[in-house]
């Protein structure tokens, strides 16, 4: 049985290529992958940056309760029975743009092209095109327990290596007398 997947920014502060660098890779080759055009306006995937140098690739997030299917009068946001998660339909969507409004992650768009709504679809099941392509490599599809295991592994180094500079400096700053010793 499949287990539902997401796509998951992983990012690695630790590491020099360990954060999204704003490359905006992921959205060219997801448009390249789904309609054949480098355009990220007809990405699944945003970059979005936060102004402060700080970028982060947002997709939907697979909810367990989704707000755009809930939203949709018309049935469009449907169950991908292979991969578990929510696809749009385009054969139903009207464009009414109620599931865009409805996403609390604000992802779902609209193609500018045909008008109807946009969403991670996992690019069919295939390694998804954005985490293939990702040259921080800080994209992942991954499921639930997945998920939970990296955010352990990850936490856990973070704890580990706070611990490690708390050994050397257990007040938490700089000794003030040996830098006091080598002026006097």
């Amino acid at each position: 049985m499949a287990k539902k997947r997401r796509i998951v920014y992983t990012n690695r502060p630790w590491e020099a290529t360990g954060i999204c660098s704003g490359c905006h890779s992921c959205e060219l080759w997801c448009s390249l992958q789904h309609n054949e055009t480098f355009n990220p306006h007809r990405a699944r995937i945003r970059v979005v940056e936060l102004g402060t140098g700080v970028d982060i690739p947002v997709t939907c997030q697979q909810c367990e309760d989704p707000a755009c299917k809930k939203a949709c009068r018309f049935d469009a946001i449907v169950e991908n029975e292979k991969l578990k998660i929510m696809v749009v339909d385009d054969e139903k969507c009207t464009g009414c743009e109620a599931c865009v409004g409805a996403c609390p992650f604000g992802i779902i768009t609209m193609d500018p092209i045909t008008n109807k709504a946009i969403k991670c679809d996992l690019c069919g099941g295939e390694e998804p095109a954005c985490v293939d392509i990702c040259p921080s490599n800080v994209l992942k599809g991954l499921d639930d327990m997945e998920v939970s295991e990296y955010n352990r592994m990850r936490y856990a180094g973070i704890l580990a290596f706070d611990d490690e500079i708390r050994r050397y400096m257990p007040g938490g700053e700089e000794p003030v007398m040996k830098g006091l010793e080598r002026k006097g």
